[in-house]
């Protein structure tokens, strides 16, 4: 498994960084635990170049700059998989973010693996070997780790390496390095990790149903809920839940009695709290009705924009399959939804939706424009057995697309 070593000294993390920075690409991993602070509490840092496996005890006195520094470097290639809770630390520590990076999770979907895999499943797939995942809720913060401990820290970046370079390999040989790079290069935008709070407020559930000055409210109460959770470093569900936070922004109560008879709301009987939240209540509700969100648009989908989605959905999911490509790379049926609207004229999009932008609208956006502008035949055939679905494109674009799934 290759030797194991615990850095608790300076000099020998320095000494290790400056060996990782020589050899131009590095794999890492981290543990943490966020249960009980808004930040999560950074407990061990596993890196590997190819072979050894050093382990990094950011619980001793270290300087771990040194080592983010690797990270933002754009000079060296920092390989990961699902590295965004990893890049978050960083992003929090130094304030940049990491550079050249290849996340063997999103790179195996452009080659036909699915996206997301699990770290066991893409090792078995790519190194025919079989990693044990039974640490995931061990405290790492206790000292010193177990045997168990150390052999699950080893493994969740030992393979990483020979990963990294098989799939550069396939991804080469299929044309979509500039794919790849493309879609990692939304990892070293700050918004990544950081999105504004009007973007975060779209993806709390129920906040589609608000008005205008629903939004305005549920905005302000986001930003005063992860204010008063990093002032305590406490997780913001230890004021209140999303769900809370939207009712109250739908509700936006005057008083403390309104306050509490709801379920969900920990602090409510805090008379401090409880003054903080109606004043920004109070404060939201002045906003000029100009500046309010536009509220979400409700619209009752006819039969036939569902048989189109599905139809849509059908030939995506036929030409991924065809062309080893993961579905889920592309986004979900909004997204074919956004599409279908823009190519009828019936949106309202101030920019281009997501599959027709970049890659997307290389490998799959034209053609399903193409589809929706009736440029397109589809013949399906061999069904139940072989089934096969062929879609030939006419007019200036000639493609002949197949796929095989006997």
């Amino acid at each position: 498994m290759g030797s194991t070593d615990l850095v608790t000294e300076q000099a020998v993390l320095d000494k290790h960084c400056q060996a990782w920075r020589q050899a131009g690409v590095f794999a890492f991993d981290t543990e943490f635990i966020r249960d009980d602070t808004y930040d999560a509490q950074l407990c061990l840092i596993q890196v590997t170049t190819d072979g050894d496996v050093v382990l990094v005890d950011p619980t001793a006195d270290l300087d771990l700059g040194v080592f983010w520094d690797l990270v933002v470097d754009p000079d060296v290639v920092t390989v990961v998989h699902a590295g965004k809770e990893d890049f978050e630390v960083c992003y929090r520590t130094t304030g940049q973010v990491p550079r050249n990076v290849f996340d063997v999770q999103i790179a195996a979907g452009f080659v036909g693996y699915g996206y997301p895999l699990s770290l066991l499943r893409l090792v078995e797939f790519m190194v025919h070997k079989r990693i044990a995942k039974a640490q995931t809720l061990t405290d790492w913060l206790r000292r010193p780790l177990t045997e168990a401990q150390h052999r699950y820290a080893i493994e969740d970046v030992l393979y990483l390496p020979q990963t990294y370079r098989r799939l550069s390999s396939e991804i080469e040989q299929a044309g979509r390095s500039a794919w790849l790079a493309e879609e990692l290069r939304q990892v070293e935008r700050p918004e990544y990790y950081q999105p504004p709070t009007a973007d975060r407020v779209q993806r709390l559930k129920g906040s589609s149903r608000l008005d205008g000055l629903g939004l305005v409210v549920l905005e302000r109460l986001v930003d005063w809920r992860d204010e008063w959770a990093q002032r305590r470093n406490r997780p913001i569900r230890a004021l209140m839940r999303d769900d809370v936070l939207v009712e109250i922004a739908r509700r936006r109560p005057s008083k403390q009695s309104d306050l509490e008879v709801l379920r969900g709301f920990p602090q409510s009987r805090n008379r401090r709290v409880v003054a903080e939240l109606l004043e920004v209540i109070t404060e939201a509700c002045k906003t000029p009705r100009s500046e309010w969100p536009k509220p979400a648009e409700h619209r009752e989908e006819t039969p036939m924009a569902k048989a189109m989605v599905d139809l849509l959905s059908a030939v995506t999911q036929a030409i991924c399959y065809e062309e080893r490509l993961s579905r889920n790379l592309l986004g979900g049926a909004q997204r074919l939804r956004d599409l279908l609207d823009y190519a009828s004229g019936n949106g309202d999009q101030p920019e281009r939706p997501a599959l027709l932008c970049g890659w997307r609208e290389e490998f799959v956006g034209q053609r399903l424009v193409e589809l929706i502008e009736g440029r397109c035949e589809l013949h399906l055939s061999g069904w139940p057995r072989r089934p096969r679905l062929r879609i030939a494109s006419h007019g200036k674009r000639k493609r002949t697309h197949n796929t095989d799934q006997g």
